[in-house]
């Protein structure tokens, strides 16, 4: 299995709740986004109880070789990109950016690397919510996947990709 064909399993499993954009930016090669709105009222909708907004903001990067500088890298232009995006009020939840990094061999600090970045954000003291980052690389040629603690459930992307 190629780069290009992982990528495109993967974006498949996104397209069907996400936004999936080609080419959006140097750094990435799609990228893909998630708005969720909700609203509780008591009898009328003048009567709003509550109002919560969940967003999540996903990055794709195809790497021939991946090493922990242009991981760092990758991670820190996500976080930042991500970011950029969040608009914090009282109702909003929460907004989660991941990074998915599809590589053809990943060297041993990368691997290590990974599961050491930790971003995390939170709002006037998490009143207006809070952000996360989920990060995981996929090794195409050993079928190898490794994440951070927020990144553990996107294992279940790779788990059925054959080699």
């Amino acid at each position: 299995m190629t780069e290009e064909s992982c990528l495109e399993n993967v974006l498949l499993s996104y397209k069907k709740y996400y936004d999936v954009s080609r080419n959006p930016c140097k750094d990435f090669c799609a990228t893909a986004e998630f708005h969720s709105h909700e609203e509780h009222y008591f009898l009328t909708k003048t009567a709003r109880i509550a109002e919560v907004d969940s967003n999540e903001y996903v990055y794709f990067a195809v790497e021939e070789n991946l090493s922990l500088k242009k991981l760092k890298e990758l991670s820190s232009a996500a976080w930042s990109d991500g970011l950029s995006k969040v608009k914090p009020f009282y109702g909003h939840k929460n907004s989660d950016i991941s990074l998915i990094v599809i590589a053809s061999s990943v060297e041993k600090d990368a691997a290590k690397g990974a599961k050491k970045i930790k971003l995390h954000k939170s709002y006037k003291f998490s009143f207006f919510g809070w952000s996360n980052f989920s990060l995981i690389v996929y090794d195409v040629s050993a079928g190898k996947t490794w994440f951070n603690w927020h990144g553990r459930n996107l294992r279940s992307i790779f788990s059925k990709m054959t080699l």
